[in-house]
């Protein structure tokens, strides 16, 4: 079928650029197969709330430090991992501008209390070494950890006797648990589950942290857009 002029209808030959009856110029467009159009560009981060976790444990390594070493000093505060939650996002957003929420910065936060916890935990184990084996305090701990033994056997001995008597097979099982803090073996226990509440306040404290920061910097990202 020969091609018509565009303009005004008129047969034109086959090659024809510009038209003999009206002179218009003719666009001739080649088929294009739908699958070479260019696809529209993917961003890598296309889920809102996907962390990206190279940028964020760096972020963490860099804060977990001084955070647990200052948490197995203070052995009990909050403030630490709280304000390393906060550190942490603040970093985490420099390195890649990306966007940050509560549920981002929980995330970060968590990482950056099991990473701190890991070093208050190794941090408190040296100063245990070095006061039993360089300072020849062994005896002081020694001490003190019979003393906290002996407050808990003291304050399960009171409570048993307010609740009346006991079945036998109770009582037998709580003397010989009394009997177990106050040996070796019952020191060594407390010390472990005052390292695991330790660790996992570090890590709950730090998490909350975050989250906070990260929802303050959403919310710092939504009021500088508005403007």
């Amino acid at each position: 079928m020969d091609p018509v002029c565009h303009r005004c209808a008129n047969t034109l030959r086959t090659g024809e650029e510009f038209c003999p009856h009206c002179g218009a110029a003719q666009l001739t467009v080649e088929p294009v197969d739908a699958g070479t159009f260019p696809q529209p560009a993917v961003r890598p981060n296309g889920d809102l709330h996907l962390v990206q976790w190279r940028a964020a444990i760096v972020a963490a390594l860099l804060v977990a430090i001084p955070v647990g070493l200052l948490s197995a000093l203070t052995r009990t505060s909050s403030l630490f991992p709280i304000g390393g939650g906060f550190a942490v996002m603040a970093i985490y957003r420099q390195r890649t501008t990306a966007f940050t929420d509560g549920r981002i910065g929980w995330r970060v936060g968590g990482v950056l209390g099991a990473i701190s916890a890991f070093f208050a935990s190794l941090a408190w184990a040296v100063q245990l070494l070095i006061e039993r084996f360089l300072l020849h305090q062994g005896a002081a701990i020694d001490q003190a950890s019979q003393a906290a033994a002996q407050q808990a056997v003291d304050s399960m001995t009171k409570s048993m006797a307010t609740q009346g008597p006991e079945p036998p097979e109770m009582l037998h099982m709580l003397q010989n648990f009394m009997h177990f803090l106050l040996s070796p073996d019952g020191y060594a226990w407390s010390q472990l589950i005052t390292v695991v509440v330790m660790s996992l306040g570090i890590i709950l404290f730090a998490a909350a942290g975050g989250a906070i920061a990260g929802r303050l910097l959403a919310m710092r990202t939504r009021v500088q857009r508005s403007l």
